[in-house]
């Protein structure tokens, strides 16, 4: 891993959980060119899904901390695909939040995983984002996250 990563990761008092493997007829991760793609992941808490609805069930707190969660295992999913070392970007993010009908804070909540990146990667390499509000999620998961990262030439 990129002791800068693993540093400020550190500092943060965080730490990279074990990869997910798929949970279906996918892969978690894909290389094509000099991008990585990474399937649509969720928060995991102690190997069991988060859920809740957000706005009913979770805070704009509680799932700003399920966004970087589910970020931190993106990043080790990209750490055991190509070693963190190898990405100069994350390029894009989609993050899906579940939420009550009446919710409009889908941004703040997608902050949770930018603000990680932030603090990672420096304001320049802050990635594009989408921000969606849904009905559901597998699992009753309350946000999750699909990402395209820029490897390093």
């Amino acid at each position: 891993m990129d002791n800068d990563i693993q540093n400020r990761l550190t500092q943060l008092g965080l730490q990279l959980p074990a990869p997910i493997n798929p949970l279906g007829s996918y892969r978690t991760t894909v290389t094509f060119g000099d991008q990585l793609f990474v399937s649509g992941l969720g928060p995991f808490k102690d190997g069991k899904p988060v859920v809740g609805i957000v706005g009913t069930d979770l805070s704009i707190a509680d799932a700003q901390e399920a966004a970087q969660r589910t970020m931190l295992l993106i990043l080790a999913c990209v750490e055991e695909a190509c070693g963190l070392e190898n990405i100069e970007r994350c390029a894009r993010l989609t993050v899906y939040v579940r939420a009550e009908s009446g919710f409009t804070a889908h941004p703040k909540v997608a902050d949770g995983a930018s603000d990680l990146l932030l603090a990672l990667f420096g304001p320049d390499r802050l990635p594009a984002r989408s921000a969606i509000g849904v009905f559901t999620l597998p699992m009753g998961i309350p946000v999750e996250i699909d990402s395209v990262f820029q490897l390093k030439r």
